[in-house]
């Protein structure tokens, strides 16, 4: 009768030890690394989605495809980026880049295993409308009249960009939980052989 009581307590031992394992198998730590690169991703990602909606508008309303990317290096230039041809489109794009990466990486970093694709993408839209609301209220009238100027032409699609660029912010959680299951997938596994039971 002692031999089977011990062979059930190690037998679940054992299955405690497997269902411990396959636990931490499924829900992997996240890095700094993972962190890092999803917050960039889902940055160049945002920066996509907001940069090509005003694009689009502006091309559809006759103001030119890339109005945007060059009243954006308006930062740089001034008014002279309207005339200044690729160059303004190159800085205008290198500034919103820039800056979505920044973003991302800043969100990426705050990205906890219990965080739920939902609260980050509420998360996302809160910062999506409070970058709207400091360039509307701010950056654009002081730094940048020139887009200042040329945004009051759109302002329901620069706010819809807004929103975009906080989606895209918001899928975050899953390019760190992607990143790091494949992480999970690749390293090696350190397993000890089984110690027999003995019964």
């Amino acid at each position: 009768m002692a031999v089977n009581s011990d062979a059930e307590a190690r037998l679940a031992c054992l299955i405690e030890a497997m269902a411990a394992n396959s636990h931490t198998q499924a829900l992997p730590s996240f890095s700094w690394c993972e962190k890092l690169a999803a917050g960039a991703i889902a940055g160049i990602l945002a920066a996509i989605l907001m940069t090509g909606s005003l694009m689009a508008y502006s091309g559809a309303i006759g103001a030119g495809v890339w109005m945007p990317l060059k009243t954006l290096a308006g930062l740089v230039y001034g008014v002279e980026a309207l005339i200044a041809g690729s160059l303004a489109i190159t800085t205008g794009a290198g500034i919103q880049l820039g800056f979505s990466v920044a973003v991302g990486i800043l969100f990426g970093l705050a990205i906890s295993r219990r965080t739920s694709v939902i609260l980050a993408l509420f998360a996302g839209l809160a910062i999506g409308i409070a970058i709207w609301a400091a360039m509307e209220l701010y950056v654009l009238p002081f730094l940048d009249p020139t887009m200042a100027a040329r945004i009051a032409l759109m302002p329901i699609a620069y706010f819809v960009a807004h929103v975009l660029f906080g989606i895209g912010l918001g899928i975050t959680p899953l390019l760190v939980r992607a990143l790091s299951r494949r992480r999970v997938r690749e390293t090696p596994r350190m397993e000890r052989p089984m110690e027999p039971l003995q019964i």
